[in-house]
Order: C-alpha cells, then sequence, then structure tokens
C-alpha cells in the first residue's frame, strides 16, 4: 500500500511538507515555511519562535498526523525557505538523516547555524545530483531538474511495488546557463518503468505556453542595463538571493558595460558564499561582498561619491520592510536616491497581499525620489502549462495529483490532467492532513 499524506504546500503558496508512505515506512519530502504568515505578525521572527507558536499563525506545517509514524528519511528537493525553512523546528522530532544535494544541505547547514535555538539531532547526508540512495528498503532517486536555484532535484519514491515522483519545482530550460538541464532521459525512462503517481507542481500551470528560458532573462536584463548605465545616475538592481544564476548575469553584464558591482545584503552574501564554496559559481575577483552593519554602511558612503562607476546588488526586491533597498529609499543609509538613478527589479512579485503592498510602496517611495523603475526583468522557474502537458507525457503518471500552489492553481493543474486525457479516478484534489491511499 502507498500512502501520500500532503501536510502543507496545499491550497497556498509555501509551507511544502509531504510524505510519502511505502508498506507503514514513510519519507518526508521537504520541510518549509511560509514567509508571509510571518510578516502578518509584527514581532514574529522564525529563529526565535517555537514549533507550536508557529503552527499556530500557520506558518510551517501542522505535522501532528506524522507523529509516531515510522519515518525513514527527510529528503530535501531543493534550497528555497519555503521548502526547507521549517527544518530547524520539525526534524528533530523524526529520528531521520537528511538528505539533499551539496548545495540544499549546505544552506540547510547555514539555516541551522543561523537560528542558534538548539541542535539539530537529524544527521545531514548529501546525494550528488543524479544520484540514488537506499533507505530502509525503499529506492530515493535525486533526478536533476531546473529551476531558479542550484541543484534542484524531482525525487522519485519508489518500493511495495511502485513508484511515486514527486516534482514540485522545476522548469523545462535547455539553456539554464548554469547547472544543468532536467533530466528528460531520465524521466522518460521513469515513464516506461511505470510511475504510480506523481505529484507535480501548480504554482505556473495556469500561464500559456512554455516558460522562457534563463538565458531569455540574461538578454533582457542586458539590453535593460545598457539603457541604465548610458544614464547619468546610479544603477542598483534586486534579484532572488537564491537565484546564483540571475546575480551572475547582473555581476557578468556589470562589468562588460564598464561598472563594478557590489553585493550588498546578509541572504546576498551567504547564498553567494555557499556556491562559491561548492565550486558551482566562478565570480570575478574583483566582485565586491558585503553581509551587514558597518561594513555595508561604510561602502555605501563610497559608492554615493562615484556613482556612475558601480551597479549596486541589493536585498529588497520583494519591498520587505528591513531589506536594504527599502531602508535606502527610507533615508536609512548613507546613499540617497537622486534624480535620474536607475532600480532595476529582476524579479516577480510573490503573490500575497503582503508582498504586494510592501513593494507598491518602496516603489512609490523611489519614484518620489527620481528614479526610474525596469519592473519584472525576470523569467520564472516554474513550468507552464506547455511545459507540464510536455513532463506529463514524459513520465506517464497513473495517478496525477496537483500540489505547490493556491486553489485556483491547483484546479487549473487538473484541467490540464483532463484536457491529456485522465479520467476522474485518476485526479486527485487533495487537502493538506487528508492522504491518499493506492495499491502499487
Amino acid at each position: 500500500m502507498i500512502e501520500i499524506l500532503p501536510i502543507g504546500g496545499l491550497g497556498e503558496v509555501g509551507k511544502n511538507m509531504t510524505a510519502i508512505g511505502i508498506d507503514g515506512k514513510y519519507i518526508i519530502v521537504d520541510m518549509g515555511v511560509r514567509l508571509d504568515a510571518i510578516l502578518n505578525y509584527e514581532d514574529a521572527e522564525l529563529g526565535s519562535m517555537s514549533r507550536d507558536e508557529l503552527v499556530a499563525i500557520k506558518a510551517i506545517p501542522d505535522d501532528a498526523k506524522l507523529r509516531g509514524r515510522d519515518v525513514r528519511a527527510i529528503v530535501l528537493t531543493h534550497g528555497h525557505m519555503d521548502h526547507i525553512g521549517a527544518i530547524g523546528k520539525l526534524a528533530n522530532a523524526y529520528n531521520a538523516p537528511i538528505y539533499g544535494t551539496p548545495f540544499t544541505i549546505e544552506l540547510t547547514k547555514n539555516l541551522i547555524r543561523e537560528e542558534r535555538k538548539r541542535k539539530l539531532k537529524n544527521k545531514l547526508k548529501t546525494v550528488a545530483p543524479g544520484g540514488v540512495v537506499e533507505v530502509g528498503g525503499i529506492r530515493l532517486e535525486f533526478i536533476k531538474a531546473t529551476h531558479s536555484i542550484l541543484q534542484t532535484s524531482l525525487i522519485a519514491v519508489s518500493g511495495g511495488g511502485g513508484s511515486v515522483l514527486f516534482a514540485s519545482d522545476f522548469k523545462l530550460d535547455d539553456q539554464p546557463l548554469l547547472g544543468e538541464r532536467t533530466d528528460y532521459k531520465r524521466l522518460r525512462r521513469l515513464g516506461k518503468r511505470g510511475v504510480l503517481a506523481a505529484c507535480v507542481g501548480a504554482i505556473r500551470v495556469d500561464e500559456p505556453g512554455p516558460t522562457p528560458s534563463e538565458a531569455y532573462a540574461r538578454d533582457m536584463l542586458r539590453e535593460v542595463m545598457e539603457k541604465a548605465t548610458d544614464a547619468k545616475g546610479a544603477v542598483l538592481a534586486t534579484t532572488f538571493s537564491s537565484h546564483i544564476v540571475r546575480i551572475k548575469s547582473i555581476v557578468d553584464i556589470s562589468f562588460e558595460m564598464g561598472r563594478t558591482p557590489i553585493l550588498l545584503g546578509r541572504s546576498l552574501r551567504n547564498y553567494t558564499a555557499a556556491a562559491t564554496k561548492l565550486g558551482l559559481v566562478d565570480f570575478p575577483p574583483e566582485l565586491r561582498i558585503y553581509g551587514r552593519g558597518n561594513a555595508v554602511k561604510n561602502v555605501l558612503k563610497e559608492v554615493d561619491k562615484f556613482r556612475r562607476d558601480h551597479v549596486l546588488v541589493v536585498t529588497g526586491h520583494q519591498g520587505e520592510p528591513t531589506a536594504l533597498l527599502t531602508r535606502i529609499a527610507d533615508g536609512q543609509l548613507p546613499f540617497k536616491i537622486d534624480q535620474g538613478d536607475e532600480v532595476i527589479f529582476s524579479s516577480s512579485i510573490i503573490p500575497n497581499p503582503i508582498n504586494e503592498s510592501n513593494r507598491k510602496i518602496l516603489e512609490t517611495k523611489l519614484k518620489a525620489q527620481g528614479a526610474r523603475i525596469y519592473r519584472n526583468v525576470h523569467v520564472s522557474g516554474h513550468a507552464g502549462r506547455k511545459d507540464t502537458i510536455e513532463f506529463l507525457k514524459m513520465i506517464k503518471a497513473e495517478h496525477l495529483i496537483p500540489c505547490h500552489g493556491t486553489q485556483d492553481k491547483l484546479e487549473a493543474m487538473m484541467d490540464i490532467g483532463y484536457d491529456i486525457g485522465y479520467s476522474d479516478d485518476q485526479l486527485h484534489l487533495l487537502q493538506n492532513g487528508r492522504s491518499l491511499k493506492l495499491s502499487g
């Protein structure tokens, strides 16, 4: 008997956590946080709050239904906070090792180190992208996938006469610029072998057509940055700190344009340091990176005198109140936005009311101070409708379970299933805490 039990991530963006049970032995896939739930509470802080406090405000999954079950492993698909952010609060309840690719495990170590509240009892074990491990008679395949963070995996969980493919975050990109393509060959082989059920991410499935390549994002950046560097003012760019490929593009184009890039912000420093440590990216030695405190203030004073010589890459693409771009706009740092400055948002707005409000407030302040704003210089890391259909035809899963998305996105995935020939008894619109049992 195979059981699929979503704990979080259905009907919402974030808090991803799913248990896959094979004959009474369980594999947990991901333990994520929902950051906008924390933003709703003025004094809330992930590191300082307890498991029960975070569950109460719906910031992390409520794993009560899993307690006491025979959990053999915790498997991480990738290093985004909505997939690893709750590890420090939940993992100690399970006598199980944590598996992930080297970059994912490095980010997990950094996260636990920053929380500093308790020691993680679980052993952290790295699996090479594309690697296979066996835990308690269950086979775990880490299938390479392209996403907006390096070393993302799709997880195939096999045993008990069936395979479940967990594919929450991926895109089909033949030009990812850095890292490897989604492993089409392995997915087709898995499809021929037989996939009993697939949990497939729905976050962008209502968008027609394929998701553009990261190479297209680089071309957009180059076009915008050429315009910006021709201007008389400063150039500031902001993107997801975990998006190493995008950061690399901004850095390289800055040097091409004759400006020296400077990365500012704790999260930018942490993610780039982890990627550099593992040899996943090669930044030019002239690149300067500063995390926080006086170092950031001192370099901003310096850059303020030579505004046309640099590109400032800063945190704050969602308009977060404590991020550097917001603090610059609020006049809290020794660098002022002037008439003619250019601000590039190489990101989308994560769709929730808090982020949308914060970004609107930030952009209003920047424009009032004279900045020209470039929005959405970005491509998604998630598959659109066309990519999703191609993916589903590769894996040929007998049962389809939409995951990772708000209710409208999950329903859009159901529509895709019907369109390509799935029947009612093969499509499963689940809810957090309610399981699906299938015979292998």
